[in-house]
C-alpha cells in the first residue's frame, strides 16, 4: 500500500490557481444533461439512460475519508482511494476534522478535476460534509454547539449564523450537509444531545426549518447552494440513552414525539435528503424498516427527496442487530425498504455488492430510482455547472470580519445563568484576583461534530485565557484541580484550595466530554458525545470533588458548566454564589463569559432542556403526559419518585434563564372564542423594569381541555425575543392559526374544538406563566 504526504511539489499546479475550472472531454454530441436549461429532473434522466449498470452502482457510495492526517500533515492514501472510489464514486468527504482548509481545498479540488476530466461521462463528485457548528475541517469560523445556540431563542441571529456557515462550506465546494439534527433531546442520558436544539419539537422545528431554508438558498443562477440532510429518521429515545440502542415504536407516539419536526421542516422548508438512523423501531431497524420509511416517511409525511443510511448502518444489519445474512443480503434488504445512498466512511460499503444483480428487474428498477435522486441533488446544487472553488475565494470568506461578529453575538446570547446570588455582575475595580478552577476552564470545549482541537489555542479562547485578557496574566491564578476525563488523581485539589483562597474569588468550570472523531480521542474514558452516554448525571470524574472542596473554603465561588449535556445540580452545588451554563463552546464563548461575569453582557440565554434533580428521575422533559406525574396512592400522590422526593415538575425548566435585569409580562389578552378555522391571537406587553437593557423570551404554550389520545400539560405553540431598554415597554402579538393546535392520531392530524388553555410568559415554570382560557367553536 503506498502511502504519501502531498507535497508542495505535487499540488504546486493548483496552489496558486484562482479558480480551476473543469470543462468536459470535447463531445461529437451535445447530450441533453449538460444543458443548464433543463430541470435537474430532466437532466438527470437524460444522463441516467447514457450509464453503466458499474456507473449506476458506483454512484450509491463515495468516498468519505478523503484526506488523512499524520504528524501534523495532511495526507493523501492514493491506492486506498482508487480502491474504494473504483466501486464507491458518487460523493467525497473531506476526511481529518485537524486537517486546514487551506491545505484540503487544493487536493480535493485536484480529485474533483480528476473524476470529470478522466471519466466516461464526467459525472463530478456531489462533496459532503457534517456541519453543525463549523465547516468540517479546521480554518473557518467556529460557532458555539447547536444546544448552545438553541439556547439563544434568537431565530433571525440563528439564521446569520447559518448562512455564515454555509458561504465558509461553499468557499469549499461543499455542496451538500449531513445537517441539521431534528432528534429530540429527551433523554438526558444519550451523549449526542450537544448536536441537537432541546427537547420540545416546535423549537426544534423552527430552529430546524431556519437551518434547512438559509442552507437550500439559491444562488444567482437559480442553483441551491447546498443541500440539506435532516435526520435521523427516527432517533432520540434509544433505550438506556444509548446511541445505537432501539426505541418502543407506536404510531401516536412516534407521529407526535419524534416525528414533529420532520414533519414542519419537510413542509416548510423542502430538504433534499434525510437520514434514517441506527435504532431499531418495534425491533425493526431504520435501515431495513419498510413500515417507517415507505409508509410514514413516503406516504403520511409526503418526503420527497433522497434517503440514506447513517454511516456504516446497513453492514450493522449484518454484525449487529443481525437481521440480514450477508453483506449481499443487506444490501438488498435496505435497498428494498427505501435507502437509495450509503454512506460508509471506511470505504467497505454494501452497495458495490449490487453490481452481481444486473439481470434482477426489481434491484435494477430501485438502482435507477437511487442514482436519479442522487444526480438531481448533483444537478440542483450546480456541481455540473459551477466551476470548483476558488483559494482567493475561501480566503476572503473563511473567518471575515461579518462572520466573526455574528459568532461573538450568538455566543452572548446562548449561555444560560441559572442562579444568583447577587454574585454577578462583577465589578472589576473590586477584583484584584480570581482563581479559576478545572480542566474545562482552560480548553475549548466544542463538540465531536466541531472542527476544534480543545487545547490548541489555535481554536479560540478558553475562559482563562479570556480572564487573563481582561485582568492581567498575573491575576488569574489558574488550578487544573483533577483531570477532565475519569481519573483517580486528587492531587491538584489542594492546589486549586490553595489557589481560591489566595484571590478571594473563584470561578470553577466544570464539564464532560470533548474532542473530535480524531482516532487518538475516541477511548473509554470519554465522558460525552455520539457513542458516550450517561449513567450518571453528575460531573464525571472527580470533579464534584474538585468543587466541593473549593466551596468548604467559603471563598465566594461561581460555576460555569460546559458540556452537551444536563447535570444533575445536587445540594453541595447549589452553594455556588451562581451558575451558568455554556453548553458545547465556540471561540468566542470564553470571551462571552467574561463579558457576562463582569456585565458588558447582560445574559438572556434560556433553556432548552430541563435540568433533572436526580439520577434516575427521568424522563424529565416539561411537556410530560398527565399520568406521568401520577406516582403513588391515595394519599402518597405528592411526588412521582419517592426516594429521593422528587416530581416531573422540576424546577430548572425549559424555557428558563436568568437576567441582570427584570421583566415584567402583562396579563395577555385574546379573543375568548375564535371561529374554526380563525387565528387564535394572543396580545400581551412586556416591560423592562431593571435598571439596564436586557432580552427577553416571550414564550405561548397550550393545551385543549380534553383529546382524543392524552395530550401533554403543555407544548410550547410560539416564542419571540424582545430587546428592551432600562423602562421600555413593547406590545408583542403572537398568532396562531386554528389548523396548528392538533395532534396525530394513527397518522391522522386532528384538531378539537372545545375549551384550550393558553399561558404566556417567560418560561414554563408555573410562576413565570400568565394564564388564560379561549374556546375553539366548531
Amino acid at each position: 500500500m503506498v502511502r504519501f504526504a502531498i507535497s508542495a511539489a505535487l499540488l504546486a499546479g493548483l496552489q496558486g490557481a484562482t479558480c480551476i475550472s473543469v470543462p468536459l472531454e470535447p463531445r461529437q454530441d451535445s447530450p441533453a444533461y449538460l444543458d443548464s436549461s433543463l430541470s435537474p429532473k430532466d437532466r438527470a434522466a437524460d444522463l441516467l439512460k447514457r450509464m453503466t449498470w458499474e456507473e449506476k452502482v458506483g454512484q450509491l457510495g463515495g468516498v468519505r475519508r478523503t484526506l488523512g492526517r499524520t504528524n501534523g500533515t495532511a495526507t493523501f492514501n492514493r491506492t486506498a482511494f482508487d480502491i474504494t472510489h473504483k466501486t464507491q464514486n458518487g460523493q467525497i468527504g473531506l476526511g481529518s476534522q485537524y486537517n486546514y482548509a487551506k491545505d484540503v481545498l487544493p487536493i480535493v479540488n485536484q480529485l474533483r478535476a480528476e473524476q470529470v476530466n478522466s471519466t466516461r461521462l464526467g459525472i463530478p463528485y456531489v462533496t459532503i460534509a457534517d456541519s453543525i457548528n463549523s465547516m468540517w475541517v479546521s480554518g473557518g469560523t467556529l460557532f458555539p454547539g447547536a444546544v448552545s445556540m438553541a439556547s439563544s431563542w434568537n431565530l433571525d441571529l440563528y439564521e446569520q449564523v447559518v448562512t455564515a456557515i454555509r458561504d465558509e462550506n461553499h468557499a469549499i465546494g461543499v455542496n451538500w450537509v449531513l445537517s441539521p439534527e431534528l432528534d429530540v433531546a429527551y433523554d438526558p442520558r444519550n451523549g449526542r444531545n450537544g448536536e441537537m436544539f432541546g427537547e420540545d419539537t416546535y423549537l426544534i422545528s423552527e430552529f430546524g426549518t431556519r437551518y434547512v431554508q438559509t442552507m437550500q438558498a439559491k444562488d444567482e443562477n437559480g442553483f441551491v447552494k447546498i443541500a440539506t440532510t435532516i435526520k435521523h429518521w427516527v432517533y432520540g429515545r434509544g433505550n438506556g440513552g444509548v446511541n445505537r440502542a432501539s426505541m418502543a415504536g407506536g404510531i401516536n407516539h412516534i407521529m407526535n414525539d419524534l416525528a414533529a419536526p420532520y414533519i414542519k421542516v419537510i413542509k416548510g422548508a423542502n430538504p433534499l435528503s434525510l437520514m434514517v438512523s441506527y435504532s431499531s423501531v418495534d425491533r425493526v431497524p431504520m435501515s431495513i424498516n419498510r413500515y417507517m420509511i415507505q409508509d410514514v416517511l413516503r406516504g403520511i409525511l409526503g418526503f420527497k427527496g433522497l434517503i440514506m443510511s447513517d454511516a456504516n448502518s446497513i453492514e450493522y444489519t449484518v454484525t449487529e442487530s443481525k437481521v440480514s445474512l450477508s453483506k449481499s443480503d443487506a444490501a438488498q434488504k435496505t435497498l428494498r425498504a427505501g435507502l437509495e445512498h450509503e454512506l460508509s466512511p471506511g470505504g467497505s460499503g454494501l452497495y458495490p455488492t449490487l453490481i452481481d444483480f444486473a439481470n434482477n428487474t426489481e434491484i435494477v428498477n430501485l438502482v435507477d430510482k437511487s442514482v436519479l435522486a442522487l444526480l438531481e441533488i448533483k444537478f440542483t446544487t450546480g456541481v455540473f455547472d459551477n466551476p470548483l472553488p476558488s483559494t482567493e475565494n475561501m480566503e476572503s470568506t473563511l473567518r471575515n470580519d461579518r462572520h466573526l461578529e455574528v459568532n461573538r453575538n450568538i455566543s452572548r446570547e446562548s449561555i444560560v445563568l441559572l442562579k444568583n446570588d447577587g454574585m454577578l455582575p462583577l465589578q472589576k475595580s473590586n477584583v484584584s484576583k480570581v482563581a479559576v478552577v478545572g480542566a474545562y476552564a482552560d480548553m475549548v470545549n466544542a463538540g465531536m461534530y466541531a472542527a476544534c482541537n480543545a487545547t490548541d489555542p489555535a481554536y479560540g479562547d478558553s475562559l482563562r485565557r479570556s480572564l487573563a485578557k481582561k485582568l492581567g496574566d498575573e491575576n488569574v491564578l489558574y488550578a487544573k484541580g483533577v483531570d477532565a476525563l475519569p481519573s483517580n488523581d486528587s492531587s491538584g485539589i489542594d492546589v486549586a484550595v490553595a489557589a481560591a483562597r489566595e484571590a478571594g474569588l473563584a470561578i470553577v468550570m466544570l464539564g464532560s466530554g470533548y474532542g473530535t472523531f480524531d482516532l487518538s480521542e475516541l477511548n473509554n474514558r470519554r465522558t460525552d458525545g455520539e457513542g458516550f452516554a450517561h449513567a450518571d448525571l453528575g460531573f464525571p470524574g472527580l470533579q464534584q470533588q474538585l468543587l466541593d472542596a473549593v466551596l468548604d473554603t467559603g471563598v465566594p465561588t461561581i460555576l460555569v458548566m460546559s458540556s452537551g449535556q444536563t447535570f444533575v445540580l445536587n445540594e453541595s452545588t447549589m452553594r455556588s454564589k451562581a451558575i451558568l451554563h455554556s453548553w458545547l463552546s465556540g471561540e468566542f464563548t470564553g470571551d462571552a463569559l467574561v463579558e457576562i461575569l463582569f456585565g458588558e453582557v447582560n445574559p438572556s440565554g434560556k433553556l432548552t432542556v430541563t435540568m433533572p434533580q436526580a439520577n434516575g428521575a427521568f424522563p424529565v422533559a416539561y411537556d410530560y403526559l398527565p399520568s406521568d406525574d401520577q406516582g403513588g396512592f391515595g394519599t402518597a400522590t405528592l411526588y412521582d419518585w419517592q426516594w429521593p422526593q422528587v416530581t416531573r415538575y422540576a424546577p430548572l425548566r425549559f424555557g428558563f434563564g436568568l437576567s441582570y435585569t427584570t421583566f415584567e409580562i402583562s396579563p395577555p389578552v385574546a379573543s375568548s372564542v375564535v371561529a374554526c378555522g380563525g387565528n387564535v391571537t394572543v396580545n400581551a406587553t412586556v416591560t423592562n423594569t431593571g435598571k439596564v437593557a436586557g432580552k427577553e423570551v416571550v414564550q405561548l404554550y397550550f393545551r385543549p381541555e380534553h383529546s382524543i389520545i392524552e395530550f401533554p400539560v403543555m407544548k410550547l405553540i410560539r416564542f419571540t425575543k424582545v430587546d428592551l431598554e432600562p423602562g421600555e415597554t413593547k406590545d408583542v402579538s403572537l398568532s396562531v392559526p386554528h389548523s396548528e393546535l392538533g395532534y396525530y392520531v394513527n397518522g391522522e392530524w386532528n384538531v378539537d374544538s372545545g375549551n384550550y388553555t393558553f399561558w404566556v410568559g417567560s418560561s414554563s415554570r408555573t410562576e413565570d406563566l400568565h394564564q388564560l382560557n379561549v374556546t375553539l367553536s366548531q
